[in-house]
């Protein structure tokens, strides 16, 4: 296995392979260094980085010397980053770059820390800061090292901390250990077995510090067949995809949306010779999709026309895009929309939703069934060691070998996920009579971006809030590819604003339609923005044209939300906040054959 190849880094233009060994040795030379500069075993290790082979390195070599890898997002703030160091207390940290190091070095913890080390050899050398390469022990100090610390290790040791959202405050920390990461990806094992059967190439680019990005360019190289690709970037993960071709794919529902609008508007674009032939194949490909889906054995005459089709017109619209040789595709993280997985479907990709959490590390339920329809998540997997069950209030539990342990430093949060064994998701779902679960509600107030972003609404409401024309804001955005929020404004402190600008504001309504108030509450939601991540920023707002009270049921008499209500009576003001034309072009593409 040591010539084998255990992934491939692109860098100027080029891909570049490095063999088991290669991985080993680099591993084994910067455990020696951490260890040597006073790294005991459990301690926390940071690491801040966009998706790299130096990422993977420092991960595995913090591991393989007992110590525990805590990933950051490499877009975090400053203050962000101060809270992730103080809550973890990282001795040592790793960083990508300038960007990074300069980010790290504005917070109150970085002259404290053992070594800062950083991957880009250009960057100069000061007082605890160093570069990757001078810090790495040589490779003749190190040669038993691993085995040595494969003795001492347990699987039951703390192996990363993974930061998932609050649902009132500070992300939570979920403590996983080697045992967690193991089991917790081997689920795959149960509705995607041939990662374990045949080579796979996947395209690594969601961050490493999310559980998915740990799975796939970490994990599932150690366990099963895949072999991971790492970009230039995490960013221009298109042009990876395209030079990759990956048979492998987890990925959220936004990214196989804009693929496929992508898709659909060169197809609008291009001839009407090409648009003629995709259509007749899109009429005969929707009707063996049903066929496919329908109880009962497929029509043979009609799947060797699909087959024609997919050979003729679908596979050469997928490889434009790098996604012709994906034979493993699927779906996490929030509700794929039934229209984009169906297009997907017609176009001959057996596309699945899974269900998981970064507190289980890998998936608990899957879609089985080859063109499932969508919908639902799937049935539990069949394996004996993991079991699911639905409470008495329709809310899912899990049982099994690969749990994360706790959320560290907040044992309240634990004992409320974690309960008898049992990990209580905060996910409502529904029981159909064919077995297959329906997510129907979410008793944890978490937004699930379609772009897989875990975000806490409150603590983003909590932020437009410190202004004080805002009396109440409600942060929307599950399933969709970014937030907005309705305002309620404070009617006294606004009115008096507008009065002193001759603003003529009768009812509270008047608000909402004035000029000068959206403009002031667009800079106060602005001044918000500016404390928040990119990813918890607001692209766009309504101010309500009601206040939120009891009486209109969509607050309880101590002024807290009810979301499921409010979404539902402001439904049309959340969707106009929206651009639709993606789901417009997939709709269109499904419905005008």
């Amino acid at each position: 296995m040591g010539r084998e190849i255990a992934f491939f880094q692109k860098r100027a233009g080029s891909w570049h392979a490095s063999t088991w060994d290669d991985y080993a040795r680099r591993v084994a030379c910067l455990s020696r260094a951490l260890l040597d500069h006073g790294l005991q075993k459990g301690d926390h290790v940071a690491i801040i980085g966009d998706v790299s082979q130096e990422w993977v390195i420092a991960f595995m070599a913090t591991a393989c010397s007992g110590g525990v890898a805590v990933g950051i997002y490499f877009t975090s703030s400053t203050e962000e980053v101060e809270y992730f160091l103080e809550d973890s207390g990282s001795t040592f940290v790793f960083v990508a770059g300038e960007k990074e190091l300069g980010i790290l070095l504005r917070s109150r913890q970085a002259a404290a820390l053992k070594k800062i080390v950083v991957f880009d050899p250009t960057v100069p050398s000061l007082g605890n800061i160093v570069t990757l390469s001078q810090f790495s022990a040589p490779a003749s100090a190190c040669a038993a090292l691993l085995d040595d610390q494969a003795g001492l290790a347990r699987p039951d040791d703390n192996a990363c901390i993974v930061y998932t959202s609050g649902t009132t405050g500070n992300p939570k920390g979920a403590i996983l250990t080697h045992r967690s990461l193991i089991q917790g990806a081997a689920t795959t094992r149960s509705y995607c077995p041939a990662l374990y059967r045949d080579p796979q190439r996947v395209v690594v680019h969601l961050p490493l510090s999310h559980v998915v990005g740990l799975g796939q360019g970490i994990v599932f190289p150690l366990i099963s067949k895949v072999t991971p690709y790492f970009g230039e970037t995490g960013a221009d993960f298109a042009t990876t995809i395209q030079d990759v071709k990956p048979t492998y794919w987890m990925a959220p529902p936004r990214f196989y949306q804009r693929y496929a609008a992508e898709l659909v508007s060169r197809i609008n674009a291009s001839s009407s010779a090409r648009k003629t032939s995709y259509h007749f194949a899109m009429s005969i490909a929707q009707k063996a999709l049903a066929d496919r889906q329908a109880d009962g054995p497929d029509d043979p005459l009609l799947q060797a026309l699909f087959a024609t089709c997919r050979d003729q017109i679908f596979l050469p619209l997928l490889a434009e895009i790098g996604l012709d040789q994906l034979t493993s595709p699927y779906t996490a993280s929030a509700p794929m929309p039934p229209d984009v997985m169906k297009l997907w479907q017609t176009w001959g990709v057996n596309l699945k939703e899974a269900y998981g959490q970064t507190e289980l590390v890998g998936a608990n339920v899957a879609q089985m069934r080859d063109w499932s329809t969508p919908g639902t998540i799937g049935v539990p997997i069949a394996d004996p060691r993991w079991k699911t069950r639905v409470a008495g209030d329709g809310e899912m539990l899990v049982a099994g070998p690969g749990l994360f342990i706790g959320y560290l430093n907040k044992p309240e949060e634990t004992l409320e996920a974690l309960r008898d064994g049992w990990l209580h998701t905060g996910d409502v779902v529904q029981l159909h009579p064919d077995g297959l679960l329906a997510i129907i509600d979410r008793k944890k107030e978490i937004i699930n971006t379609s772009g897989g972003k875990s975000i806490s609404p409150a603590q983003i409401e909590n932020e437009l809030r410190q202004s004080p024309y805002i009396s109440e804001a409600a942060v929307c955005g599950d399933g969709r590819k970014y937030l907005v929020a309705l305002i309620e404004v404070d009617h006294i402190a606004t009115a008096d604003w507008a009065q002193s600008r001759n603003e003529i504001i009768n009812t509270y309504a008047d608000f909402c339609s004035s000029e000068a108030v959206i403009r002031l509450i667009e800079g106060e939601v602005a001044k918000a923005n500016q404390r928040l991540a990119p990813v918890e920023q607001i692209k766009s707002f309504r101010i309500l044209p009601e206040e939120l009270t009891a009486e209109n049921g969509v607050m309880t008499a101590t002024r807290k939300k009810k979301r499921k209500v409010l979404n539902e009576r402001y439904k049309d003001l959340i969707d106009s906040l929206y651009d639709h034309s993606e789901d417009s072009l997939i709709r269109g593409a499904l419905s005008n054959i």
